[in-house]
């Protein structure tokens, strides 16, 4: 039997040559080399970044917090360069899902109510 670890450098690999992969990799150059997109996208990131770390230190977040986080979206999803990188991302999102359920389900067999 292999090493658990092995499979999962293998899987890494794999990953990193998957075409899903590759065309999210392309989108994010194309993002960084247009300036304006780029610079939408760090903002729209560093929005994202603070209601997250609200978030986990409890802190509440404002309406105005959420305002300013819906303008920024719609500016960034309003963007193509950024909208075509958003849809490569839920793309490799999606497949790490499906690599996430057949990874665990072990676990899930395991912990699942017993058929009598």
């Amino acid at each position: 039997m292999s090493n658990i670890y092995d499979t999962a450098y293998e899987l890494e690999k794999n990953l990193r040559e998957a075409a899903v992969f590759t065309e999210l990799s392309a989108a994010y150059t194309a993002m960084r080399e247009d300036q304006a997109a780029f610079e939408l996208f760090e903002e729209f990131r560093n929005v994202q970044i603070g209601l997250q770390q609200k978030q986990m230190t409890g802190e509440a977040i404002t309406d105005e917090d959420v305002s300013s986080a819906q303008a920024v979206a719609e500016k960034a999803s309003g963007n193509e360069v950024i909208q075509s990188l958003m849809a490569k991302e839920q793309q490799l999102s999606q497949l790490m899902e499906e690599i996430n359920a057949i990874i665990t389900k072990p676990l899930q067999e395991l912990y699942a109510p017993a058929q009598d």
